[in-house]
């Protein structure tokens, strides 16, 4: 089943507002959770993850409901002080007013909630494709001195092995308190058309994860997240997937190199 990796659950009830067939089929808790995770569809935090460190990810950061600031359900990262990168998926059909960003600590609970004046979904955006998976957030105030995250400006082909880190989704329908990361290889564009055909879009899409073991991947509520070069670039934006970490079924990123232009574009315009 293919589905973004934006955390859909809370304890107790799901945020069902503005959701497509695909997402609201992830909005599950309790026995319902534990069930879709046995079948793939719902699974665990950053798959063969480890505790970042402090300051290991400076620029991270999490999206949350500003009604309840404790419930974040995506990722993001700071590219200037005062704008954050994410998934539009992550935050298509939101008011500014709808959301807060946390900084600040890879426990979320020590992070500092920031309000966001401006949201900049990408033009072209399709919640159904997934193609142009990307947004802008703007916040009211800039986080002064806070480390920022450089863009890809082309894509260059094998990138090697690179990080994903995020705030998933545990098997209980919770986040994981700590900022976690993970290593997965670089897949190739004729690899991941291999995995998923035309649901694969060259243009705006890049690939990630151990194509034949699996075990290293993001998953739900590290969408908008980052995937990182060894170099310290940003080269995709958690985006969508065949369950979480399966063999022949990598992760899906927006493609921050094939994007560059038109998210600098938008850039300007905030």
């Amino acid at each position: 089943m293919k589905h973004n990796r934006k955390n859909l659950v809370r304890i107790g009830a799901a945020v069902a507002a503005g959701l497509g067939a695909a997402a609201l089929a992830l909005s599950t808790t309790g026995a319902n959770a534990e069930e879709a995770a046995a079948d793939g569809d719902f699974d665990a935090q950053i798959i063969g993850g480890r505790p970042a460190a402090d300051g290991q990810f400076p620029w991270t950061v999490a999206l949350a409901d500003a009604a309840d600031p404790s419930f974040n359900y995506c990722g993001g990262q700071l590219i200037e002080e005062d704008v954050v990168l994410t998934a539009a998926h992550c935050t298509e059909g939101s008011a500014a007013a709808d959301v807060v960003i946390r900084h600040g600590d890879t426990d979320i609970a020590q992070t500092d909630v920031y309000e966001v004046a401006e949201i900049v979904v990408a033009d072209g955006f399709d919640g159904a494709t997934m193609v142009n998976d990307w947004s802008l957030i703007k916040l009211a105030e800039p986080i002064t001195g806070a480390e920022t995250l450089p863009l890809a400006d082309a894509d260059t082909g094998d990138w090697g092995t690179l990080t994903v880190a995020g705030w998933g989704t545990t098997e209980s329908g919770s986040m994981s308190p700590d900022l976690l990361y993970t290593d997965v290889p670089y897949v190739s564009a004729d690899d991941c058309a291999g995995a998923y055909g035309a649901e694969f879009d060259a243009a705006t899409m890049i690939c990630a994860g151990d194509l034949a073991n699996g075990g290293v991947d993001s998953c739900q509520g590290d969408s908008g997240g980052p995937l990182v070069s060894a170099d310290g670039v940003l080269v995709g934006i958690v985006s969508w997937g065949y369950g979480c970490a399966e063999a022949g079924n990598p992760g899906v990123y927006a493609n921050v190199g094939l994007l560059h232009g038109d998210i600098t574009a938008a850039l300007a315009t905030l």
